[in-house]
């Protein structure tokens, strides 16, 4: 089988989970799928089995393929995790950024509103994950890029979950603070953008009740 075929099916399947395409739980029907994207069986079954290596999908024996359903509990544990590495991901990026990367976090943070101000969530959501990976890079830590990326497909699941509940509410809740992070970042404050980076993740919990009193 051509790579670039096996290739192109597990990009287009991820992104339709990741857009929450299929409702979480829901099984995914092998030849259904095939027949909606306009490709064979071979390159479909592959890439399915990719990402249930993964974990974005779950294969339960002589029962079927099933798109995940993240619990409470495993998205409290991710934002447990991520909330670590963005901590790290901002000491680095506060010190290496340059007026290059400035540039790309301004330009993400306006086409992440004027997403929101066309009410376009799905994009919003692509923006909100783009914001944090690109501080990551900023930080030049390969290791926490890494490991960044492992949890980040999970936690793009997770933000649109959270924004499927009160979108408009919390999708401008974020921009605000990813400007305020931004700011600080600027301004070579360190601390006062970990902080802002806490109560973002904060605001998700919140809006997913993961948040204890």
């Amino acid at each position: 089988m051509h790579l670039g075929l096996k290739q192109r099916a597990y990009q287009i399947i991820k992104e339709k989970l990741l857009k929450q395409e299929f409702e979480p739980g829901a099984r995914i029907r092998e030849d259904l799928l095939a027949e909606e994207i306009s490709m064979s069986r071979t390159p479909v079954r592959e890439a399915i089995n990719q990402l249930t290596a993964e974990g974005l999908i779950k294969n339960i024996p002589r029962k079927g393929i099933y798109c995940i359903e993240l619990t409470q509990e495993e998205i409290a544990e991710l934002l447990s995790v991520r909330e670590y590495l963005e901590l790290l991901a901002i000491e680095g990026c506060v010190k290496k950024a340059t007026e290059k990367d400035l540039k790309r976090l301004y330009t993400n943070i306006e086409k992440y509103e004027k997403a929101l101000n066309a009410n376009e969530f799905n994009k919003c959501n692509e923006y909100d994950s783009q914001f944090h990976m690109e501080i990551a890079k900023i930080s030049q830590n390969h290791k926490l890029i890494k490991f960044l990326a492992e949890i980040d497909d999970f936690m793009h699941i997770a933000r649109a979950m959270e924004k499927r509940i009160m979108p408009m509410d919390r999708a401008l809740n974020a921009l605000n603070q990813h400007k305020k992070i931004l700011e600080h970042i600027i301004n070579h404050d360190i601390e006062k953008a970990k902080t802002e980076v806490v109560n973002n993740i904060k605001s998700l919990k919140q809006h997913l009740g993961l948040a204890r009193e």
